[in-house]
């Protein structure tokens, strides 16, 4: 089992806030994503995030929840493909907002915080639009440690 997995056991989804109902359906959309592959099983996997934890720019309560777990995800050994969809689920966590509660977008950043290092060693392993992705996850997070991970990715000459 890994990280990722273990992070997902530890957290009692029917307690977490989602859109609608409960967040019991959250620990089968996280193993469907971490066990994509293909992109399509990726995209199917998405749908189970989308308009549940977040919807057009709105984050809910599930948001540092999933954040812990992509981000323990993210300490395993996961092919490229998942890595990628789990950058993309953090870019849209990371860049919402809550009117219900106006704390929650803070706590998602602390939350992302915890793994800034894990997504400078993404960005070390990715190039081109993956790894400007990756830059903009944590930009979202801090942007002195975006700065100091983008100087450690420049070009010496």
């Amino acid at each position: 089992m890994g990280y990722g997995e273990s992070a997902i056991k530890a957290v009692n989804w029917r307690a977490v806030k989602v859109l609608r109902g409960t967040g019991d359906d959250l620990p089968a959309a996280l193993l469907a994503l971490f066990r994509s592959t293909t992109n399509a099983e990726a995209e199917q996997a998405w749908w189970n995030f989308e308009n549940v934890v977040f919807s057009q720019d709105t984050i809910y309560g599930a948001a540092t929840e999933i954040i812990e777990v992509l981000l323990a995800a993210l300490a395993d050994d996961r092919p490229r493909l998942v890595r990628s969809w789990i950058i993309e689920l953090l870019f849209f966590l990371l860049k919402g907002g809550s009117l219900e509660d106006p704390s929650l977008p803070g706590r998602c950043r602390d939350q992302a915080r915890l793994g800034l290092w894990l997504l400078a060693q993404e960005a070390r392993a990715t190039s081109g639009r993956e790894r400007e992705l990756v830059l903009r996850v944590v930009e979202s997070i801090d942007l002195r440690h975006a700065r100091l991970i983008r100087d450690s990715l420049a070009p010496t000459s």
